[in-house]
């Protein structure tokens, strides 16, 4: 066998026991952190606040939303109402400069029929009470015309559909009640 010798720049080895290198006398140090069941709560409670908050924040905007969305349609609406009154205006301002009845270019029963529809859909008392006033004359006159010349068409009357008719009766209803309720008012005063 061959003899080793020791080497000069090494220190002669001294091997621990086996058993000390396993159960060491340093503290031990846990590096996850301290964790308790009141940490635990803790913990639990922040992230329940974090989501109610989150949810809070998502119905505020929600809300938000369906202000902005229903403010839109109302601008719409009204810009919409804007624009057929102003044709309802110009289709009235043409029959009272030709002193024709509405529907010229087509058929009396048609033009009075949209001149109903387009009333029906911006009216808005009382800055439309004349318009409708106006509309309601002329009707009468035309139907009352209509019956004199050929009682047995109706052409006129049969173009104002039954709820067509029974919107602008209703319209006209509850006008006379507001005009009555009024009155009444002030004569009881």
């Amino acid at each position: 066998p061959r003899k080793t010798l020791p080497r000069p720049d090494r220190a002669p080895r001294s091997s621990p026991a086996p058993a000390r290198m396993f159960f060491d006398d340093k503290p031990k140090v846990n590096l996850r952190g301290k964790s308790s069941s009141s940490d635990r709560q803790l913990l639990l409670a922040r992230a329940q606040r974090e989501r109610d908050e989150r949810q809070r924040q998502r119905a505020l905007l929600r809300a938000a939303l369906l202000l902005q969305s229903a403010a839109r349609a109302h601008m719409a609406l009204a810009r919409a109402r804007e624009a057929i009154r102003s044709e309802f205006d110009a289709a009235v301002d043409a029959s009272l400069a030709q002193r024709v009845e509405p529907g010229v270019g087509g058929s009396l029963a048609a033009g009075f029929a949209s001149l109903v529809r387009q009333l029906l859909f911006f009216h808005a008392a009382p800055l439309d009470d004349g318009r409708r006033t106006w509309l309601l004359g002329a009707l009468v006159e035309a139907l009352a015309a209509e019956a004199a010349a050929a009682p047995s068409s109706g052409l006129l009357r049969a173009s104002l559909t039954p709820s067509l008719t029974a919107s602008l009766v209703a319209l006209c209803l509850q006008r006379l009640a507001a005009a009555a309720a009024g009155s009444a008012g002030s004569a009881a005063s």
